[in-house]
């Protein structure tokens, strides 16, 4: 075995102490002294290492991290430069675990990813690309998409739990999305699907608890702990270890000029994830947070000018745009068909009035109004029952008249009682 520590560097973000790298060169000087004859009591001595550490290293039934990281390098070799090994799969005790990959410490632009993606084999079976109308022909095209779709997700609702191991700090992915619409529960498959496209385990587990805030349960899934988590994080997104999505930007301008369905699916992730469909205004939109000039720019490369502005004080930013505009990308996943989803396209495919309402219709909106309903919702109900879309300013104008006529009639009692 080689006392050069040379191989340390062939390894993706794996760190070892000099308590460590002593710990090995002396592992190395006992394994020697073994194979020259000296019993295991004179290694003892030589050496000045407990006779047990001896034993257990002899028989190699605990050996110092090193000397599992040595043989990598010997069965992996040296990758070219600019270039790490990192093992998608680790042990509790911290043992990597194949697949192996070679991926780059910086990422340049997108085919330094899609080298990186071609080098990851799936975990789904056909059945689960069937569920979300994905055909089998199309998987490997897919592939790259399904990736962008999950960098989208990163950006929003998953959180990144950063896990510290010994040598090396690993990330898992969990989401949790309300019970409140049940195609949450697709989305969160559909995030699954994408997470095993690229070899990582996730599951859904139980249903997490209400909070004080909530009024709906959540549906919980969970991903392994892996080091391409934490490399998708750090070299894809640009973040640093104590960064979060929701107050730190991202630095990933290689999205700028990577192909356009690839920044389609990565904008339906975040989407899917954190935007928004107006009715009032027939305008989509995303909370974009601290990515608002980048998403505006990402925007830009695929024909979109979306409208900036900044809610709760100008501390988080937002984009939106036409609802036209957003079914013709579309903006949410397809494959999900989202709550959002339907209701944008529900929209666009309603009767529009382009004269007087009927006389039932303004019947049915005073009668709204009189119960206190806000105009989202009363769109949104006359669009249920009857799968008509009227404007906001309909509404302003019945909801004046009734003030007006309440006024009136308010006047009228009073003169009486003069």
């Amino acid at each position: 075995m080689n006392n050069d520590l040379e191989f340390i560097n062939y390894f993706w973000s794996i760190n070892f102490s000099d308590k460590e790298k002593e710990r090995f060169k002396k592992f190395l000087e006992v394994d020697y002294l073994k194979k020259k004859g000296f019993l295991e009591k004179e290694i003892s001595n030589k050496t000045k290492t407990p006779k047990g550490t001896i034993e257990k290293w002899i028989r190699l039934k605990s050996v110092p991290y090193l000397v599992h990281y040595s043989q990598y390098s010997k069965n992996l070799r040296k990758p070219q430069k600019d270039y790490k090994w990192l093992a998608i799969n680790s042990t509790r005790g911290g043992i990597l675990k194949e697949p192996w990959i070679k991926v780059p410490e910086k990422i340049n632009s997108y085919r330094d990813l899609i080298k990186v993606i071609k080098q990851l084999k799936s975990i789904n079976n056909l059945k689960d690309f069937n569920k979300f109308n994905i055909n089998f022909k199309s998987i490997e095209k897919m592939k790259p998409l399904l990736f962008a779709y999950l960098l989208g997700m990163f950006v929003g609702d998953t959180s990144k739990k950063e896990i510290k191991r010994k040598n090396r700090t690993t990330r898992r992915i969990q989401l949790r999305l309300s019970t409140r619409f049940k195609t949450n529960k697709m989305l969160g498959e559909f995030t699954k699907l994408c997470a095993n496209n690229i070899g990582l385990r996730m599951n859904q587990g139980k249903n997490c608890p209400k909070g004080k805030r909530n009024t709906h349960d959540f549906y919980a899934w969970h991903s392994q702990s892996s080091l391409l988590i934490q490399w998708i994080f750090k070299v894809c997104l640009g973040l640093k270890n104590k960064e979060k999505t929701t107050y730190d930007p991202i630095k990933a301008n290689w999205l700028i000029k990577a192909p356009k369905e690839f920044k389609i699916y990565f904008l339906q992730g975040l989407a899917d994830s954190d935007g928004y469909i107006d009715i009032t205004t027939h305008r989509a939109g995303i909370i974009t947070g601290p990515n608002t000039k980048f998403i505006k720019e990402l925007l830009k490369t695929i024909n979109i000018n979306g409208e900036e502005s900044y809610l709760h004080k100008g501390s988080l930013g937002q984009i939106k745009f036409r609802l036209e505009k957003a079914i013709e990308l579309p903006l949410f996943s397809p494959h999900v068909k989202s709550y959002r989803y339907q209701l944008m396209e529900k929209i666009m495919k309603a009767k529009r009035l382009h004269h007087h309402w009927p006389a039932y219709l303004g019947k049915e909106v005073d009668n709204y109004l009189k119960e206190g309903f806000s105009s989202t919702k009363i769109m949104q109900k006359v669009l249920n029952n009857h799968n008509i879309i009227i404007r906001q300013g309909g509404i302003n104008k019945r909801r004046n008249k009734i003030k007006m006529e309440n006024r009136i009639t308010c006047l009228g009692i009073e003169s009486t009682a003069q």
